[in-house]
């Protein structure tokens, strides 16, 4: 029976495997190996994906990658590699790293260290640590992330506000956001500032920001009650204090969706706001009357020293245990990392590049304005990231949710003492569980 139902399973997750695959002509693909490649970008993303991709079909003719739009690529790989029939490229990002390290789930990528391709030289030191957890190199970075401070100038202008100078700490952002808020005559927000949860993608990191390292890599510990994160929270915990809980939550429920001309950035209801760099692309999307009328300059800091603190992720390629084509897979990835093709991906998708070296070309063809500022941001030493632990994902959902409830009036200290002692536990029973897993691997040898 169960010979029966995994496979069926298997068909109903990832659709049915193609018996002749065909180009988009409609022509069969012949005497190449077929490289399957699992990508979870839509989109405008996805066509730049597709670009890159149909370069290396054209450029040689012993390998053709055929690359899949996949939904929740993370979940589908680890069920896929469990099962021994994975793809022989996966997309995946930091936070899961974790997770397939403790599953033994990648190939290590050292040959292209030895053969030169890339090393620990060749990307920033915050993208280096990303893929390749403990020195060795199990993942290639895709387009990195970096976030920084968007604000209206025509607002800061209407407020009386230099549009040119935006805040450089959180103190002034605090001031210049009282005086960029508009009520209405009955009271109610027809302008915020800001909101530290628009939009409610960060609230795992903002103690970051106020010298938080949310995770030590030298003693292995995730801070979430130290000094800096709880003076975080109290300033977040103190906005729906100072616009009025009730008052705020009615302005939120008008507040239009990301990607659309209604975003609250785009249609002026928020006047600041934390993004990353794909944001320009948006923008240049769905408010083209904003284009020239908004700065971009590194988010805020409780101290004010510039590039001081941000959070650092990247979209990654690897290959899963259980490939049929590694070294096919292997070929395909050094062609990804080429600068001309890993900066055309990057800069299709309004994104700075992982190179440290960059040309003048991705600079001189770029359209996002801004791009020299993200491309800077991507050295700053202030720059945290996930780390290769297989709780990080639960961490940062405890984070999250006492962010929420402090957002709703519960005490600070007590909600993130209460989450620093869960995760305390789950790294003890982590450590517990690794252990065993090093003594089964130790009497298996």
């Amino acid at each position: 029976m169960a010979a029966i139902v995994i496979p069926s399973v298997y068909l109903l997750i990832f659709g049915p495997c193609p018996g002749s695959l065909r180009r988009a002509d409609g022509t069969k693909i012949k005497g190449r190996i077929i490289v399957s490649f699992w990508e979870s970008w839509t989109g405008f993303e996805a066509r730049a994906m597709g670009d890159v991709v149909r370069r290396f079909n054209h450029s040689q003719s012993k390998i053709y990658v055929r690359a899949v739009e996949m939904s929740n690529p993370i979940t589908k790989s680890l069920i896929s590699i469990a099962g021994g029939d994975p793809p022989d490229i996966i997309a995946l990002w930091s936070q899961p790293m974790g997770q397939f390290m403790a599953n033994d789930a990648l190939v290590p990528l050292t040959p292209l260290v030895r053969r030169h391709v890339v090393g620990r030289h060749s990307f920033p030191r915050w993208i280096w640590r990303l893929c390749a957890p403990h020195g060795v190199l199990y993942t290639l970075p895709a387009t990195p992330e970096t976030n920084a401070l968007f604000w209206n100038k025509i607002l800061f202008a209407r407020a009386g506000l230099n549009p040119n100078k935006p805040p450089r700490t959180i103190k002034q952002l605090d001031r210049m956001a009282a005086r960029l808020t508009v009520f209405g005559r009955d009271g109610r927000i027809k302008q915020a500032g800001f909101l530290p949860n628009e939009p409610n993608w960060w609230t795992g990191e903002w103690g970051v920001w106020f010298g938080n390292e949310l995770y030590d890599r030298h003693t292995h510990h995730f801070n979430i009650d130290s000094p800096q994160a709880i003076a975080a929270y109290r300033w977040y915990a103190s906005w729906p204090k100072k616009l009025g809980r009730n008052r705020l939550k009615l302005f939120e429920s008008g507040l239009g969706q990301f990607a659309s001309s209604n975003n609250p950035f785009m249609d002026g209801k928020v006047a600041m706001e934390m993004q990353g760099t794909y944001f320009v692309q948006f923008i240049q999307r769905y408010n083209k009357n904003l284009i020239g009328h908004y700065g971009v300059a590194p988010f805020p800091t409780a101290t004010g020293s510039p590039r001081s603190a941000n959070w650092g992720d990247c979209d990654m390629w690897g290959i899963p245990r259980g490939a049929k084509h590694v070294k096919a897979a292997m070929k395909v990835l050094a062609f990804f990392i080429q600068q001309k093709n890993i900066e055309y991906l990057n800069e299709k998708q309004f994104k700075a590049s992982p190179l440290l070296k960059i040309s003048p070309e991705f600079f001189k063809k770029n359209r996002n304005p801004f791009i020299r500022e993200f491309q800077k941001e991507m050295t700053s030493p202030g720059i945290q990231t996930n780390p290769a632990s297989p709780i990080v994902a639960r961490v940062k959902s405890e984070v999250s949710l006492a962010a929420s409830r402090v957002w709703n009036g519960e005490s600070v200290t007590t909600t993130f003492r209460h989450a620093q002692h869960l995760v305390d536990r789950w790294q003890r029973e982590e450590r517990q569980l690794e252990a065993r897993r090093r003594l089964i691997e130790k009497r298996r040898r």
